[in-house]
């Protein structure tokens, strides 16, 4: 009886590390993810920066969807797993939407210029989104003119100027 139960102690001790193969701080599946490239762009509105849009690269392959946010000066990075580490090699559909934050009190009242930063009403109280200000073309999945590739070896920098 004694060995047999040295021999399954034994089996467990030597079969265990194999099973702990693949863990680690990287979280489940992280094995199967797709390899991303840095990637960045600009984006303009009627020739000026697009500031705090969302910039969207809808895959039209098997990898995955990167996103983005533009800063004041309608620049963006894209994200895949991690902040601002890029997007998979493939072909995307871009899509691009901007919300606007209508103030919650008259104190002040700020314009719906996509191209200008107007932060949030001197009230301190939150405001109401008021929908996308751009054409709704961009934002679409299925109509949007936007398209680009992402390589490998690239330069994988975008400019989109909208109008």
């Amino acid at each position: 009886m004694r060995t047999l139960y040295t021999h399954l102690m034994l089996a467990v001790m030597l079969l265990a590390p194999i099973g702990l193969i693949g863990c680690g701080d990287k979280g489940a599946g992280a094995g199967s993810r797709a390899t991303v490239y840095k990637t960045k762009g600009k984006v303009t509105y009627l020739g000026n920066p697009l500031i705090d849009a969302a910039v969207s690269f809808s895959p039209q392959g098997k990898q995955p969807a990167a996103v983005g946010r533009t800063n004041d000066n309608g620049e963006f990075t894209l994200t895949t797993y991690r902040a601002g580490d890029g997007a998979a090699e493939g072909e995307y559909k871009v899509m691009i939407t901007m919300t606007v934050t209508a103030p919650a009190s008259t104190e002040i009242a700020h314009g719906t210029d996509p191209t200008k930063s107007y932060g949030e009403s001197h009230s301190g109280k939150k405001g109401k989104t008021t929908g996308n200000v751009l054409p709704a073309i961009f934002s679409d999945a299925a109509n949007t003119p936007l398209s680009e590739k992402v390589e490998a070896n690239g330069k994988n920098e975008f400019v989109f100027n909208l109008k």
